[in-house]
């Protein structure tokens, strides 16, 4: 019985195709911005977890207010052993307009320890990272990010070559892998000087960044908790410090991610409960169109339920093809996105299932009516109807 109903259902869908396809294009946009929204959402959230990752899983950073000098300069020196830290680094950061050629251009400049690199991972394509030496001497040299190089140098090797930064001349000693951007920024237009020289030329005050790393990924926490803990016994308020660790930062990227999603995907699926609306007044009109049939299908014996559901399946058919129809035009957008935005936006399973799921549900609820006042329909007045 069911599928004879089906087989009405699309046969009357196929003597009506402009109407049925013009009845499924709520469904279908709805459908495909919902798809859309939560797999690029997904995506976005997972590609910025991988760049803040590939700055190393055991990084915890530090940032400390101490304008009266309770912290003492070799302070991560005395907790080494204890908090178990591998390596750190001071980090001053600026801007700054530097010279190459007799052009001006801007970057962001960084002020760092030789041990750096290896805190925050950071992968040299040529040359080398400045060593211990050149921050104990202030030795003017810079490694510079994979764009800087390319732009400014571009086929011509970058090594040795000078950079002018706030009139101090600076030679090239390394050019760094491409990181490309994550929420600090572009990762690729960054310029790496000796800590030392950054401080002058960026004097912070007060202000003090430090990049820590622990000795494994699983002591992170443990050392983030004795960094506090030295912290509040040495500083006089615990506003005068923040210290946070990678994962932190991942879990709030995502809570916001996935909160923006849902609230993106909510906008997106009004369109849906929109299609559901005109879905419904189509069926009215199908109905009123077929009363003389379910008149007399009504007075050969076809019960009231089983016009119901004939009704209703029609309903959910169309909801349903017009599902499947924005999940393909979704499956072409992420092909469309991954090239717009520079990472794979794949088609979360999720998303697929909620998208279909709603779909049929939105062809049940906004069906129901029509189906149900086909089958409150009197066969001697559906008989009569003109």
């Amino acid at each position: 019985m069911i599928k004879e109903y089906f087989i009405i259902a699309i046969r009357s869908l196929i003597s009506h195709k402009i109407r049925a396809l013009l009845t499924m294009l709520g469904v279908i946009i709805g459908v495909t911005s919902v798809i859309l929204l939560i797999s690029l959402g997904d995506s976005v959230k997972k590609e910025a977890a991988n760049q803040i990752r590939s700055m190393g899983s055991n990084l915890v950073m530090v940032s400390i207010m101490d304008e009266h000098g309770y912290l003492p300069e070799i302070w991560l020196d005395e907790l080494k052993e204890v908090a178990k830290i591998k390596e750190y680094s001071p980090v001053v950061q600026g801007e700054a307009t530097y010279k190459l050629n007799n052009e001006d251009f801007v970057a962001t400049i960084n002020g760092v320890d030789a041990s750096y690199s290896r805190v925050a991972l950071l992968q040299l394509k040529s040359g080398r990272f400045f060593m211990e030496v050149d921050v104990e001497n202030n030795t003017n040299v810079a490694v510079i990010g994979f764009k800087i190089a390319n732009e400014l140098f571009q086929d011509k090797s970058p090594l040795g070559e000078d950079v002018v930064i706030k009139g101090i001349k600076f030679k090239v000693v390394g050019v760094l892998e491409e990181r490309g951007t994550n929420f600090s920024g572009d990762m690729d237009k960054i310029i790496y000087i000796p800590y030392g020289f950054a401080s002058a030329l960026f004097p912070r005050g007060p202000s003090k960044i430090y990049y820590v790393s622990s000795i494994s990924e699983k002591d992170t926490e443990y050392t983030q908790r004795k960094i506090e803990a030295y912290l509040a016994r040495t500083l006089p308020s615990d506003r005068m410090y923040s210290v946070f660790n990678q994962t932190q930062i991942i879990n709030v990227l995502e809570s916001i991610m996935s909160l923006l999603t849902v609230l993106l995907a909510g906008i997106a699926a009004i369109s849906l409960i929109v299609g559901g609306i005109g879905i419904m007044n189509i069926m009215l009109v199908t109905v009123r169109e077929r009363t003389k049939e379910i008149g007399i299908r009504k007075a050969l014996g076809a019960r009231k339920n089983y016009i119901l559901l004939q009704f209703l399946i029609e309903a959910i058919i169309i909801t349903l093809t017009g599902g499947l129809i924005g999940l393909i035009i979704s499956f072409i957008g992420t092909l469309l996105l991954t090239y717009l935005v520079g990472f794979d936006v794949l088609l979360g399973l999720n998303s697929i299932i909620v998208s279909l799921l709603f779909s049929i549900i939105i062809g049940i609820v906004f069906g129901l009516y029509p189906a149900n006042k086909a089958s409150n329909l009197e066969p001697v007045e559906a008989l009569r109807f003109e």
